[in-house]
């Protein structure tokens, strides 16, 4: 069975917060544990206290999103973030308010918190649970039928009208009449597309926050309120 490995990123703050707390790197950009512990013992770090800090996790996030491509209207989008440590059942609670308001099911407390909220034509429910060390937070996007149908109205008269008088000036300008209509139809598709992919941003823009909220509380309880600098030798080796 092949031992676990750490970035660089992850080792580097694996042997400071295990060095707070205390008061030869390989091609593919890693490092094994059995180096990561001969680095520790170099540094005087008590290898019990390393493992601790291993076993909170890193801080590090992982992002996987599945969200649609070029100019179309977007469908539903979805949004993850899994963050490299576990939060308290009094934690998971607490952040996952911090996103949206609580939904019909609000989760199963300790394991998953569920919430909701809307942003512009896109309601959005997030879960956010632990399991195996791990923080996920994934986001849920769905363009709603509901909020989109009072704007068709608003859309189409417009429309007619133009189309109406266009023709009753002249009847035989049925080809320009046409040609408006459908102008003003592809000026409003790509006009609620331009708001649906804004307010992807900004659902976006949340769930990072969340996800750097979690990690900082995460790495927060890693490292002491004094923090130590690595000798140089051991950064070289890590990797600054």
């Amino acid at each position: 069975m092949s031992e676990k490995r750490y970035s660089r990123e992850e080792a580097m703050d694996a042997l400071m917060a295990a060095a707070s707390r205390a008061d030869g790197v390989r091609d593919d950009d890693s490092v094994s544990e059995s180096e990561l512990m001969a680095m520790a013992g170099e540094m005087g770090v008590d290898s019990s206290r390393l493992r601790d800090v291993l076993s909170r996790g890193t801080g590090s996030i992982q992002a996987r999103d599945d969200v649609s491509k070029g100019w179309a209207w977007p469908g539903n989008e979805t949004f993850e973030r899994i963050i490299d440590g576990e939060l308290t059942a009094a934690q998971l609670d607490e952040f996952a308010d911090l996103i949206g308001a609580r939904y019909e099911d609000p989760g199963t407390p300790g394991v998953r918190e569920t919430r909701e909220f809307w942003e512009g034509f896109r309601y959005i429910t997030v879960d956010v649970s632990v399991r195996e060390g791990k923080t996920r937070i994934l986001a849920r996007s769905k363009v709603s039928g509901m909020r989109l149908a009072p704007f068709f109205p608003l859309l189409f008269l417009p429309m007619l009208i133009f189309f109406g008088l266009t023709l009753k000036r002249d009847i035989g300008e049925l080809d320009r009449a046409i040609e408006g209509v459908l102008s003003m139809g592809l000026i409003g598709y790509f006009g609620v597309g331009w708001g649906m992919r804004a307010s992807r941003k900004r659902i976006l823009a949340k769930v990072d926050r969340l996800g750097e909220s979690i990690q900082e509380r995460v790495r927060g309880e890693r490292h002491s309120k004094h923090s130590v600098e690595l000798p140089d030798e051991l950064q070289n080796r890590v990797g600054k």
